[in-house]
C-alpha cells in the first residue's frame, strides 16, 4: 500500500488520495482508494465514482472527512487520476475467457449407422433390438428365433451386433466436449436475463455465428463424428449433434461492483422432439 501525506485545502472544494491497495481476488484487479476532503466536494465526487462502476463509502469525521473507493475491471486506469478519468461507454467490453473439457459419452451399439439403417429396413427397430438382446442375454443363437434376423446374408449387422452383446459389449464411447465461458463485467451493464426454461440446443454453425465465438476458439470446436466405414453421421435415431447450454449462472461482487456471468454448453446428439434448436 501507498500512502500520500498532505492535507486538502477545505477552501478549494479539492480532495487528495491518501492511500492505495491493489488485490486479485480471481475475478481480476481490484484497487481501494483513500481520498480526503471536504465532506461536500467527496459526495459530489461520489457520483462520478458510482458512474466508473465503484462502491464507496464516506466516514464523516473531524474537520475534514475520508472516502474509501472500491473499484474493479479493465476500464480503471491506475495512472490517471480518478477525477481525470471517464465512465465506460455503453458499449463496455466484458472480459471473456473460454474453458474446454471432454469427458466421454457411452453411446449404445444400436446407434451404429449401418446397424440403424439395417434396423429400420425390418420396419420394426423396436423388435429387431429386443431379439438381438433377448438372443445374447439367453445364450441363444439368432438362428434361433423365430425371426430371420439369423440370416447373415440378410441382416449381417444383426449377427455382428449379437456378437458384440454376447461377449459384453453394449456401447462404446464418443469424445464429448463441453465449453464454458465466463465472462466479467461491470454492474453499470447491468444482470444478464433470466435464462429459459427449456435449454436451446444450437447447430454447430448458429453456435458460432450467435455467441460470436473468435477464430482461435472455432479452430478448437469439435467436428460431428462419423462412422469411418460408412461415412454416416454417428447419432441415435432422431437426435441431431448440437451444443445445448448446461448452465448459466450469475454473481454480483457488491464490493467491486464487478458481475461474473458463467454459460457452458456441451456437445452431443440431443432429441429433436424435446429440445428447441437455433
Amino acid at each position: 500500500m501507498a500512502t500520500l501525506q498532505g492535507s486538502p485545502n477545505p477552501n478549494n472544494f479539492e480532495y487528495i488520495e491518501v492511500s492505495r491497495a491493489y488485490d486479485n481476488n480471481g475475478n481480476g484487479r481490484v484497487v481501494q482508494l483513500t481520498f480526503r476532503g471536504d465532506k461536500d466536494t467527496l459526495r459530489i465526487a461520489s457520483a462520478q465514482w458510482v458512474a466508473l462502476g465503484a462502491k464507496y463509502s464516506i466516514r464523516e469525521e473531524g474537520p475534514y472527512s475520508e472516502a474509501t473507493v472500491t473499484i474493479g475491471g479493465s476500464s480503471f486506469d491506475p495512472g490517471t487520476p480518478i477525477q481525470d478519468q471517464s465512465a465506460p461507454p455503453p458499449g463496455e467490453i466484458a472480459d471473456i475467457r473460454y474453458e474446454f473439457r471432454t469427458d466421454y459419452l457411452d453411446v449404445s451399439v444400436f446407434a451404429l449407422p449401418a446397424v440403424d439403417k439395417e434396423a429400420n429396413s425390418t420396419g420394426n427397430p423396436n423388435l429387431y433390438k429386443i431379439v438381438i438382446e433377448t438372443a445374447a442375454k439367453n445364450g441363444e443363437l439368432l438362428s434361433q428365433s423365430e425371426t430371420n434376423l439369423g440370416n447373415p446374408t440378410t441382416f449381417p449387422m444383426a449377427n455382428k451386433v449379437w456378437q458384440m452383446l454376447y461377449r459384453g459389449q453394449d456401447t462404446f464411447p464418443i469424445a464429448r466436449v463441453s465449453l464454458t465461458r465466463i465472462a466479467t463485467f461491470s454492474g453499470n451493464m447491468g444482470l444478464p436475463q433470466v435464462p429459459n426454461g427449456i435449454p436451446p440446443v444450437y447447430t454447430p454453425q448458429s453456435f458460432v455465428q450467435n455467441w460470436n465465438l473468435p477464430f482461435s476458439v472455432q479452430q478448437m470446436l469439435p467436428r460431428i463424428p462419423t462412422d469411418p466405414a460408412t461415412g454416416q453421421i454417428l447419432a441415435p435415431y432422431g437426435t441431431v449433434w448440437g451444443w445445448k447450454q448446461t448452465n448459466y449462472s450469475t454473481s454480483l461482487i457488491t464490493k467491486t461492483n464487478q458481475v461474473e456471468q458463467v454459460i457452458a454448453w456441451t456437445f452431443a446428439p440431443y432429441d429433436t422432439l424435446i429440445y428447441p434448436f437455433f
